[in-house]
């Protein structure tokens, strides 16, 4: 069951179908504290068609890179309690959104336009909320 969660959590679906019950479920629950259904089914989903970022001038923001690398540590740390500490699971996938979004107050306080980056915060942050989910429904040891 679990490895089942992680692979709609990390994997691609080209499906043009409705999506899995699985991912309904997840994202039913999600939408209730983030709000968005269908940004939650997209995000599982992969959508590929987010613009993206000016490398160049990113790179002069140096928050939104250690965010993005404390952001992939607090989902690693999650995945690798998932059997052993469930709740520190739970707590991680949080922290996750958390870390995302420093980087998105940063753009905001230098009042930056990345459009693209703002859609991939957006997605690192419901990945945070899905994550915090699917992990609250975990059993606790």
């Amino acid at each position: 069951m679990l490895l089942t969660i992680l692979m709609v959590l990390v994997s691609r679906s080209n499906a043009a179908n409705a999506p899995s019950k699985l991912i309904q479920d997840i994202c039913k629950e999600t939408a209730e504290s983030q709000g968005t259904y269908d940004g939650c089914v997209g995000a599982l989903e992969l959508d590929p068609t987010a613009d993206s970022a000016d490398i160049s001038k990113l790179a002069e923001n140096h928050t939104c890179l250690s965010s993005y690398v404390a952001a992939t540590a607090s989902f690693k740390s999650a995945l690798s309690e998932l059997s052993e500490d469930p709740l520190s699971a739970n707590y991680d996938s949080r922290v996750a959104g958390d870390d995302v979004q420093e980087c998105e107050d940063e753009l905001a306080r230098d009042k930056a336009r990345f459009p693209g980056l703002t859609t991939r915060n957006n997605y690192g942050k419901l990945y945070s909320a899905i994550a915090f989910v699917v992990t609250n429904h975990l059993p606790q040891s």
